[in-house]
């Protein structure tokens, strides 16, 4: 067989693989779940609800939990423009987008990882992803933007990679009318890029992106505000999530999600890291930043959140990988890898 067709027989293979888990994900677990019929009307209410800017019975957006959700309206729009044209249930909608956004996710990992390690690690990073992709079906009830965040994770960090200022800077603004944790964003790109040759142009970079992001950020919230809630993003609120989170833990003990997720990644991405590229190395400092952000401010339990962290940490923990099963001790990191 030739090398081109046996590239294509293997990308089909993959589809193939990431396809059965997605859709195995999706039925058997997630119609049990957050897609299971006796949600389907709540679904429908903080649909129309988001669409409206009007919070369920009246109340505020955090009286009900959902601080902050007026906000992430990107999907909550596209789901809507593919009901009034197509006549489809909302339930079905927000699935049929989830499914399609998550296989998205599998299929850039593999090929985002493949940037690092060889076809066989990043297989065995995508699985461990999909193994504990289950984690995130719980802790929710109306979070359609997390696989689409995920998704846009993915190719926003491929941009910092290249990079491609313009095209990076388009999708920082479209990610944060999806979901805005993004906003911290540009902090990676200077971890990255920064540098005594080119610090004056790396620093107005950073500097554009910063405004940008934080600029589109407050021209959401002024176009779809929540003048009942008051904000929760203080040191007060900071220091009572995380005497939360840690109650959390203590009573979820080993079954605790942010435990079973990233414990092994953490310490595998850590072995070694300053021998490997800049930008793996930098993608776990970032990581576990973003780590602490989501401690503090979020239900950490809730790994659907924040699982661009584990994408972070999985090229500096399967190189380690590759180092430690590999009888080379030469390097970790393959030649010309870029960030280098």
């Amino acid at each position: 067989m030739r090398i081109g067709s046996r590239k294509i027989l293997g990308f089909v293979l993959l589809v193939w693989m990431l396809g059965t888990i997605t859709v195995g994900m999706q039925t058997w677990l997630g119609d049990a779940t957050i897609y299971s019929k006796s949600l389907e009307v709540k679904r429908e209410t903080l649909h129309f609800a988001i669409l409206e800017n009007k919070a369920p019975g009246g109340e505020s957006w955090a009286a009900i939990g959902a601080l902050s959700i007026q906000k992430r309206v990107g999907v909550v729009y596209l789901a809507e423009g593919i009901r009034k044209n197509t006549g489809l249930a909302v339930g079905k909608i927000y699935k049929l987008l989830d499914s399609l956004f998550l296989f998205i996710s599998l299929v850039g990992l593999f090929f985002y990882l493949r940037r690092w390690v060889p076809d066989v690690y990043c297989v065995q990073g995508v699985l461990y992803f999909c193994a504990v992709l289950p984690l995130t079906y719980f802790f929710q009830l109306f979070h359609p933007w997390d696989r689409l965040q995920l998704a846009i994770w993915i190719g926003l960090l491929n941009l910092i990679v290249v990079p491609s200022y313009s095209l990076l800077a388009l999708g920082l603004v479209a990610s944060i009318f999806v979901k805005f944790d993004t906003v911290l964003l540009p902090f990676f790109y200077l971890l990255v890029h920064f540098n005594k040759l080119h610090w004056r142009r790396v620093s107005i970079e950073f500097l554009g992106l910063l405004i940008l992001t934080f600029g589109t950020y407050f021209v959401v919230g002024a176009l779809f505000p929540a003048p009942l809630d008051s904000s929760h993003f203080t040191w007060v609120g900071a220091r009572a999530m995380l005497l939360s989170n840690a109650m959390t833990l203590i009573d979820m003990n080993v079954r605790y999600p942010p435990l079973l997720v990233f414990a092994l990644p953490v310490v595998l991405s850590l072995l070694f890291i300053w021998s490997k590229p800049r930008f793996v190395w930098a993608s776990v400092v970032f990581g576990l930043g973003l780590s602490a952000v989501h401690l503090l401010f979020t239900h950490y339990e809730e790994v659907r959140a924040h699982m661009v962290v584990l994408v972070l940490l999985l090229p500096s923990a399967l190189l380690s990988l590759q180092h430690l099963q590999t009888s080379n001790d030469a390097s970790v990191a393959p030649p010309n890898v870029p960030g280098r």
